[in-house]
């Protein structure tokens, strides 16, 4: 069942707007009609996720996510595009821009997605993150947030890094906002 066919899923994107987390209509420059990507992917981290903007609204779209979403994943992560991993203390490996841990293989076989696809091909990694995300929400009863936190770390197992990535993933979209405000203001300014 997709998100928006999903009374606690309309609930929760319901609250995201009223907290002014979901900007999405919003966020565009009034005076140019820029929008907010135009500005997100200017700057680093973000600039070396410039050439999969495609596959990242592709994603969205693909699991009714939104863009801003897998946008401030990445922007908590940001994993490689060269196809270095990071190694955990438990002797797992975080590969790729969305840092999609090995344990999470098993999930996307049936994909025909392999350990070097998620390493190697942004693109490849980017889906496999809105696929796992998607998963994770509907796992969670529609619930947003605690889907994005059992992306990254399962609830039941840690509350409280569970918690740190939300606010983490939160806090990235704010900056988000912010720095598409910020934009629209100078471009109006300078106008």
């Amino acid at each position: 069942m997709g998100c928006i066919k999903s009374l606690s899923c309309s609930l929760a994107v319901a609250l995201l707007l009223v907290t002014g987390m979901a900007h999405s209509a919003r966020m565009q420059c009034d005076v140019n009609g820029s929008h907010w990507r135009d500005v997100a992917y200017l700057k680093a981290p973000m600039k070396r996720y410039s050439p999969y903007i495609k596959c990242i609204s592709w994603t969205a779209y693909q699991f009714d996510l939104p863009e801003e979403l897998i946008y401030s994943i990445l922007y908590v992560e940001r994993g490689s595009v060269n196809g270095q991993c990071s190694f955990n203390r438990n002797g797992t490996k975080d590969c790729g821009p969305a840092q999609i841990n090995d344990v999470r293989i098993g999930e996307l076989k049936r994909f025909k997605l392999s350990r070097e696809d998620i390493r190697h091909k942004p693109c490849h990694n980017i889906w496999a993150m809105g696929y796992l995300l998607r998963r994770e929400i509907e796992k969670a009863g529609g619930d947003i947030w605690r889907g994005v936190g059992n992306y990254h770390y399962h609830y039941s197992v840690n509350k409280n890094i569970h918690s740190r990535y939300v606010k983490r993933v939160q806090d990235a979209w704010s900056t988000l906002v912010t720095s598409t405000k910020e934009h629209c203001r100078e471009n109006l300014v300078n106008k």
